[in-house]
């Protein structure tokens, strides 16, 4: 059977409120690179002998190399050290695309200068690569494109990122005669003495690379990429994919041009499905993507009610014209004979990867091809380690009976169409992890685990949880989930592990007029045993929702239970309550509350620690009680929840042997049957990320202060509280010291209290841009701020509608 041709240039999923990019917001590059610096320090093996290296990963029959261009001498005028990458970049360039009349560096291909194409050279989150390698083809598409677009990185067959001294270069090789013990003591990556220019250097170049590695694996259907490093003259070969990075040893390839030579020759000879691509996925026909828009935009029209401008914008953020391709799931996991392979349309995703290893899922809207319903396609890498897939949880999951779980349709590990002996797709950086070249990242050993490629699609289809419509939607929605959760313990003895923002979607039904939350992602769920905890131990799923116990320090082995998936839960409505719905809190209060509450994290050496600020909240609500919501009845459920968790110590015996999940759910029903609950009282807020900006974007004007300590959340310190300090209690205590160590280890949160410095000034568009999206006044009907200070400077958000529905499955207008 002939293989399709390569599926290039993927959308990617979009940010519904801009319309651009999830996730690669230009100004926030510097901080991204940074985050994927640390990611590949885990996973990167190396340097693997250039030899190896050719013959492991390019291992090619073919000997005619009639096409074969000379190396001697081919290398001669890239200098061996510059104080540019430009310098070193364009003899490069011209070596590389060096041909005779029948002869050529890389046969089948051609190189570009693609740095040049960006619209800001200087700016990390605008840079392209400094030489990218095409087909022909491709490279027509590319010169056609909008320079602003990134279409270089969804049409790379492989990348040359460059810079000009070979001190600038990440990694360190051992000496080539060094002993055994030296060898052990051998750390991998470059240490640089101080945070210098040079330290910046080293950790820009290497950050932009596997920025760059990582969109591109994004913007393509592919499951392994290659690279090449030159630093000066010097040059690393790189091969990633979804489990780590192999890096080779160094060489000169002025005095070893044949080695780069021999990489670009081999290169042009292997086949698609060996340079990387999936060949499983093909191009949609003209047929089949009319089909796809029409079954999408039916479904979005009888889920959301939209106008039609606002359907256009709905349907954008799943479909993108001329892009819909056909992906294929042989079933597993069924008891009869096997069944065919069954095909799915989809085209631009709501979850992108924007990590290089791990899960790396991809999520989509789909159209199966044979029912022509729509459904919903996960695409992903599962470790292979793992008893058992998320389709066979679901499965079990559906035929007991829990309610309010994604309806399984199909699922299955992808096969390698173009193997003979029908493989599965599976990483191979996990293979090398014993090898003797492997040496120590930051003085630890580098552990790679194996993935498979895994795909599972569901007849359940909805919108996420910040697509919510006001108070009503949330707390419904997130009793749903809680419903899940509670079904899936007593039947399955089963907990999720993986409560947040991202794994509650929202669906439409004909009996409710509410739409009904839907818990998902159940990748990360275990059992228990008898004592209630997990089978397997340590911290799952996403860092900002985690619970205390488990973000403790000392506890990253702790095993999960049940009551931290409720903890999670609780901080799932608080987050959509701060950014979805109307509250008193100014924009820079709540990011300072965002980073504090939800984001603060802190490096142990050896290993990672948080739930500081949520901590000094459950003592005392320091974050929260400046928080005034627009919502008497959300108020009161979130005052409610958080006693039952953590009550104060004024209150403790009210509530002591609440937080039980019979409890929670007994209160939590009858609250909704008993409250008036808001319904389209939607208000997005603003997550300030200037703290995070690429510090390359100069200010437009001159610096302009930040708001004062008054309008901030007070220092701990000035608290008001309800008893002397001589009566608190030990939790009060401990949220005390935890919070003064969390303020000295983070010098963004000092830096909070105080107004910036020349070197961290706020760009005039940003300032009006805050300004912009300040929350308008609520009516004055809604409570007051309990703090003065914050009354004066605060502004909220207006509910956009006065609908109000009462009870369960039921509302009013």
């Amino acid at each position: 059977m002939p293989l399709e041709p390569c599926v290039y240039n993927v959308p990617m999923a979009l940010d519904p409120q801009t319309s651009r990019t999830h996730g690669l917001e230009p100004l926030l590059a510097m901080a991204r690179c940074n985050a994927l610096i640390q990611d590949a320090r885990r996973y990167t093996l190396g340097p693997m002998p250039v030899a190896t290296f050719l013959d492991t990963f390019m291992s090619t029959s073919s000997m005619d190399r009639s096409h074969f261009l000379s190396p001697q001498n081919a290398f001669r005028a890239v200098p061996e050290r510059a104080s540019s990458a430009a310098e070193v970049c364009e003899p490069l360039f011209q070596a590389l695309s060096k041909s005779t009349k029948h002869k050529s560096r890389c046969p089948g291909f051609v190189f570009d200068k693609t740095s040049e194409r960006s619209t800001r050279p200087s700016r990390l989150g605008y840079a392209k690569p400094h030489i990218c390698c095409f087909t022909p083809d491709n490279l027509k598409h590319v010169e056609r494109s909008d320079p602003a677009s990134r279409s270089e990185l969804g049409y790379a067959e492989l990348i040359v990122q460059v810079t000009g001294d070979p001190f600038l270069d990440y990694f360190v090789d051992p000496d080539a005669g060094a002993d055994d013990e030296t060898l052990a003591a051998h750390d991998f990556d470059r240490e640089v003495a101080g945070d210098g220019g040079q330290q910046k250097e080293v950790m820009r170049a290497f950050g932009l690379h596997v920025s760059l590695a990582t969109e591109i694996l994004a913007r393509q259907q592919r499951l392994f990429l290659f690279t090449i490093s030159l630093s000066g003259s010097f040059a690393r070969l790189f091969r990633w994919d979804r489990s780590g990075c192999i890096v080779s040893r160094a060489f000169d390839i002025r005095k070893h041009p044949n080695l780069l030579a021999e990489f670009l020759w081999r290169f042009s000879k292997l086949t698609d499905a060996e340079r990387g691509f999936d060949l499983t996925v093909r191009t949609a026909s003209p047929q089949e993507e009319e089909l796809f828009r029409n079954v999408v935009q039916d479904y979005i029209r009888d889920q959301a009610d939209a106008s039609n401008e606002e359907l256009e914008k709905t349907v954008s953020t799943h479909y993108q014209p001329g892009h819909v391709a056909v992906l294929p799931i042989r079933p597993q996991g069924t008891s009869g004979p096997e069944e065919p392979t069954r095909y799915f349309l989809v085209s631009r995703p709501v979850v992108s990867p924007l990590s290089l290893d791990g899960r790396c899922t991809r999520g989509y809207w789909g159209v199966d091809l044979a029912t022509r319903r729509p459904c919903f396609l996960k695409d992903t890498w599962r470790t292979y380690a793992q008893k058992g897939s998320e389709g066979e949880t679901l499965q079990k999951l559906n035929k007991l009976g829990v309610r309010n779980v994604p309806l399984l349709a199909v699922h299955g590990d992808v096969r390698s169409m173009e193997a003979a002996d029908d493989q599965f797709q599976d990483t191979q950086s996990d293979q090398f992890v014993d090898e003797s070249w492997a040496r120590r990242i930051g003085g630890k050993d580098v552990i790679v685990h194996r993935r498979r490629h895994y795909r599972m699609v569901t007849h359940t289809v909805g919108f996420g949880l910040k697509d919510l419509r006001g108070t009503e939607e949330l707390l419904h929605a997130t009793y749903d989930a809680f419903v899940a959760m509670q079904d899936a313990l007593a039947k399955d003895r089963r907990i999720h592990r993986d409560l947040s923002v991202g794994n509650i979607i929202l669906v439409k039904e004909p009996d409710r007029t509410v739409r009904r939350g839907y818990l998902i992602d159940w990748d990360a769920s275990t059992h228990v045993d008898k004592e209630g905890e997990a089978l397997h131990e340590g911290r799952a799923g996403t860092w900002s929702f985690m619970s205390i116990r488990m973000l403790a320090y000392g506890h990253e082995d702790y095993k999960h239970t049940f009551k931290d998936d409720m903890e999670s839960l609780l901080y799932v409505v608080l987050y959509c309550a701060l950014l979805y719905l109307p509250h008193r809190f100014v924009s820079r209060n709540l990011t300072a509350l965002h980073t504090g509450f939800f984001e603060e994290c802190q490096d142990a050496g050896s290993t990672m620690y948080g739930g500081v600020g949520k901590t000094a909240n459950s003592a005392n609500r320091h974050w929260t009680q400046c928080v005034r919501f627009g919502s008497p009845a959300l108020q009161e459920w979130l005052d409610t929840v958080m006693n039952y968790h953590r009550p104060p110590n004024e209150e403790y015996e009210k509530y002591r042997g609440m937080w039980e999940p019979e409890k929670l759910d007994a209160f939590w029903s009858n609250f909704l049957e008993t409250h008036e609950l808001e319904r389209d009282d939607r208000t997005v807020h603003k997550i300030s990320m200037v703290s995070y900006y690429d510090p390359n974007s100069p200010p437009t004007a001159p610096p302009t202060p930040l708001a004062s300590s008054s309008s901030l959340p007070l220092p701990y310190n000035d608290l008001p509280t309800s008893s002397s300090s001589s009566d608190e209690g030990p939790d009060h205590k401990r949220a005390r010291l935890a919070y003064a160590q969390f303020i000295r280890s983070h010098p963004r949160a000092r830096g909070s209290h105080a107004a910036p410095t020349e070197s961290t000034p706020l760009r005039r568009s940003l300032r009006i841009r805050d300004q912009q999206n300040q929350p308008k006044p609520p009516p004055a009907s809604r409570p007051a701020n309990r703090d003065s200070t914050r009354k004066r400077s605060a502004t909220s958000g207006r509910s956009r509608g006065q609908g109000r529905g009462r009870g369960r499955g039921r509302s009013h207008k």
